[in-house]
């Protein structure tokens, strides 16, 4: 005879056999896996769409309007999680202002800046892989400021992710499309990495405290966009509004709510499902869809420097993560 737990489900209270809670697991992390396939996916077409508008658009307007875009979505995404939660929407902003406003600021503003600048001078592919140097920087500054050890395997594994990076920097530093402004563009996008990794070390406390995460992230977001929007001003009046089109505004759009607001609660859901070290792994596959998409939609050359680097990054970063 079934017991009623069968029939009625394990939301009743009632006990669960190891099989149901197991079958429940898995399918967390089948949809888990599925949604960190739509953030590769989202997070390598950025790279290529951001550079749609640019070409009509100053990168101060362009980082104004898909900030604003973000800002609403995330928004809309804390006011779900906060309400799941049971907290009040400026709960976590009332726990800690100044350091989730003073690192918001500091922290999205460098990083989208010397983003926004660096991915105009240079090639899409070459941005990515470049982006994903980050978790290098992170490393060695949570191993400089004693927040975390540095073992010897992880250490060569650094050393050979820096090889890359600096493969991908100067040896890409000319390009067909971009001349010798490539390799400003390429520095541009290596000081963001760095930044966001300086961010990430600084924010750790933050997100290890009991705060939500969304929460603290969507008051950080909030809290730059008004600095954004001061560097934005000047180049408004010089805008021609006219050659923003349907391309320009979706590339916009897909930046600003899909690569930071889905993608952003879909990697959150991953992380609870399947661990930090299975999600993060994930972000190795984002330049390589940069690289594709670059190609297939900007006609950007895939060049052996680009995969040699991209080759060293990767495989230096799981090195690091397998230690």
């Amino acid at each position: 005879m079934r017991s009623l737990a069968a029939f009625v489900g394990p939301g009743a209270g009632l006990p669960v056999s190891q099989p149901a809670i197991a079958s429940v697991v898995e399918t967390d992390a089948r949809r888990a896996y599925a949604g960190l396939l739509l953030v590769v996916l989202v997070w390598g077409l950025n790279f290529p769409l951001i550079k749609v508008p640019l070409e009509v658009l100053h990168p101060f307007v362009v980082n104004l309007l898909r900030f604003a875009i973000s800002t609403l979505t995330l928004g809309l995404l804390w006011a779900n999680d906060a309400r799941r939660r049971g907290e009040s929407f400026t709960g976590v902003l009332r726990r800690r202002p100044v350091p989730i406003l003073l690192l918001g600021v500091v922290g999205h503003v460098c990083y989208q800046v010397l983003f926004i600048l660096g991915i105009t001078r240079t090639a899409a592919g070459s941005a990515a892989l470049i982006m994903a140097s980050s978790p290098i920087w992170t490393a060695l500054l949570a191993w400089l400021s004693g927040v975390d050890r540095l073992r010897a395997g992880q250490a060569v594994g650094l050393a050979v992710s820096a090889a890359g990076v600096a493969a991908v920097v100067i040896g890409g530093g000319r390009s067909v499309e971009f001349g010798d402004a490539a390799i400003v563009g390429n520095v541009l996008t290596l000081a963001a990495a760095f930044a966001w990794a300086l961010f990430t070390v600084f924010n750790r406390p933050l997100l290890t405290s009991g705060l939500a995460p969304m929460g603290v992230t969507f008051f950080g977001v909030a809290a730059a966009l008004p600095v954004l929007g001061a560097l934005a001003v000047p180049h408004m009046g010089s805008t021609d509004w006219s050659l923003v089109g349907v391309a320009e505004w979706g590339a916009i759009a897909f930046s600003g709510a899909l690569s930071t607001g889905l993608a952003y609660a879909l990697w959150n859901v991953a992380v609870r499902a399947v661990g930090p070290s299975r999600t993060s792994a994930f972000n190795n596959l984002v330049p390589f869809v940069a690289l594709a998409t670059g190609y297939a939609l900007l006609r950007e050359p895939i060049t052996p420097i680009q995969l040699l680097g991209g080759a060293l990054i990767v495989g230096g970063l799981y090195v690091v993560r397998r230690r």
